[in-house]
């Protein structure tokens, strides 16, 4: 792949700054509490990810496109999915004036 040297540059910047991501994210998934740590891990993975997606860009090479690329959208997708699980599962505040009135009964 052919790319022009400011764009490459453009990359390398991009990736040091994920990688500085990627080191929060690890960072905050180690202090999660044990029920909440999927989350941040799947987090770090897609800051980790992006690293080596970035570098592979800035180098070059198609061939890490070819293999970050599908790993990237398997951990956005289950980034995704457990979102809409857990935006499903959230409890929905009752309507109001529904339910018991203080001073009834």
């Amino acid at each position: 792949m052919d790319l022009p040297d400011w764009i490459r540059w453009i990359f390398f910047v991009f990736a040091a700054l994920q990688l500085l991501f990627t080191y929060r994210a690890a960072h905050l998934a180690r202090r999660a509490e044990p029920g909440r740590r999927t989350d941040p891990w799947l987090e770090v993975a897609d800051h980790a990810v992006g690293v080596v997606l970035s570098f592979g860009l800035a180098l070059g090479a198609l061939s890490v496109l070819v293999v970050a690329a599908p790993v990237l959208l398997a951990v956005l997708s289950w980034q995704g999915i457990r979102s809409a699980l857990a935006r499903r599962a959230a409890p929905t505040a009752p309507a109001p004036g529904a339910g018991a009135a203080p001073g009834d009964g």
